[in-house]
């Protein structure tokens, strides 16, 4: 967000790196409704009441970061994740290339569980599991999972919310199932979980970073960016 330095901002920042928490007017989150950053936000509230605040759900980190700073919100975005490869989330490393963290507001890591979702006229029929549809990286993380199945895949690039309410709507094949958060099932009203946990990964976590962001006078290279990421991490920890 754009402000002027002042002693004002300069206490303000302070007490925000060392636990300090209020609710903001408007928190823009990372993704979208029913995904697995709706269900940390959600668990944020929960844990955290004085944070409450209205949601825009709002895609990409950089769109994220860009609506928090054109509207004087605050950004929710993943940051890591115990999966990737040098752990840290790649498209957000590029938000923060553009953008940089005025404060850190909270922090959370969450499990990730992976649910199967059907809809609810093929559970009613006992159709059997034809085709799994979600978004291309959760597809690679249920390989045991669907190492019995006989079905196809189909790779949704918009997000798992996205196959969830394409199945939802009878948008589908019959016997279509969604991989996804299974908030998902209380998002899309004709949608079931008809398992859980089916990661391949037990111990896969995400965690998700609360900040106050604003836009960079020039952007920084990627290792930089990367950089200030890991200190956001480590003080968003100490909250």
């Amino acid at each position: 967000m754009r402000r002027l330095v002042s002693p004002f901002f300069l206490s303000s920042a302070l007490l925000a790196f060392s636990g300090f928490a209020c609710a903001a007017n408007h928190i823009y989150v990372q993704a979208s409704k029913g995904s697995f950053n709706d269900a940390a936000i959600s668990k944020l509230f929960e844990q955290q009441p004085a944070l409450k605040a209205d949601v825009d759900f709002s895609g990409t980190p950089l769109n994220t970061f860009m609506q928090a700073d054109l509207n004087d919100g605050l950004a929710f975005s993943a940051v890591e994740n115990s999966t990737i490869n040098g752990r840290l989330v790649q498209a957000t490393v590029e938000a923060l290339q553009q953008y940089k963290v005025v404060a850190v507001k909270a922090f959370i890591a969450t499990p990730i569980e992976m649910c199967v979702l059907m809809n609810t006229h093929d559970v009613e029929a006992k159709r059997s599991i034809a085709l799994i549809a979600s978004h291309p990286a959760a597809l690679k993380q249920i390989d045991t999972w669907k190492h019995h199945l006989k079905a196809k895949e189909l790779a949704v690039p918009e997000g798992t919310a996205a196959a969830a309410q394409r199945v939802s709507d009878g948008e589908m094949p019959d016997g279509t199932a969604a991989i996804g958060a299974c908030v998902l099932e209380k998002v899309y009203p004709n949608l079931v979980v008809v398992e859980q946990g089916v990661q391949d990964n037990k111990n896969n976590k995400t965690s998700f970073l609360l900040m106050d962001v604003e836009k960079r006078i020039s952007p920084i290279g990627e290792s930089d960016a990367r950089k200030e990421l890991e200190s956001a991490i480590e003080k968003g920890q100490l909250l």
